[in-house]
């Protein structure tokens, strides 16, 4: 087994677990975990030996190291509903500024601009996904099939709308990415300068 180290200086990623986004060591550095009132997560103490002390930072930066896929399925779910918080109050203020009710807007803005969807659609829908319809009829799963085209539809006018709405009020997401450091020994074999900001690794394997 060979193993390649390429260093950059800008934008990069480490395999799979440097994600280009944000949840910090569980908000590690700045978006801070909070317990027990103000208590960030590296001053909780949640065991103690003799004199010496564990504290929640402690243990949910060895849980990094060993399982950064805890971190990621946390940072997934803190990013959508972040996203969901965003939308609804873009939509809260646009409303107020137009005078009108949320569900006026969502109306005019959203459910009247859905396309409606076709027979076509459907058979289409149908003839690419009947391997996984497991042998039932285009006339068995017409109508589910129609609820999820313009549900997706909806979703994809609501979307559309919101972005424009994050464009115009120019908002910015500041939460953070789980990230790994990674220790390369000095005997690897290492393209890049020794300060690059990020590392990527590569692992080969010739027979």
């Amino acid at each position: 087994m060979e193993l390649n180290f390429w260093r950059y200086g800008a934008f990069a990623t480490v395999a799979s677990l440097l994600l280009a986004v944000a949840c910090g060591t569980a908000s590690h550095s700045e978006t801070q975990v909070q317990a027990k009132g103000n208590q960030r997560s590296d001053e909780l103490v949640v065991a103690t030996i003799g004199e010496r002390t564990i504290t929640l930072g402690d243990v949910d930066q060895k849980l990094l190291e060993t399982n950064v896929s805890v971190f990621q399925e946390l940072y997934n779910a803190r990013r959508e509903v972040l996203g969901e918080l965003v939308a609804e109050l873009l939509l809260s203020e646009e409303a107020a500024a137009r005078g009108i009710t949320q569900e006026e807007l969502v109306a005019e803005e959203i459910s009247a601009q859905v396309p409606p969807v076709t027979d076509a659609e459907v058979q289409a829908f149908y003839e690419q996904n009947r391997a996984r319809l497991r042998g039932q009829t285009l006339e068995q799963m017409n109508g589910q099939i129609r609820e999820f085209m313009v549900a997706r539809n909806e979703q994809a006018a609501r979307q559309a709308f919101i972005d424009g709405l994050r464009a115009d009020a120019n908002v910015s997401i500041a939460l953070e990415a789980p990230r790994v450091s990674v220790v390369v020994a000095s005997n690897e074999r290492i393209r890049g300068p020794e300060d690059a900001e990020i590392t990527i690794v590569e692992y080969s394997d010739f027979q």
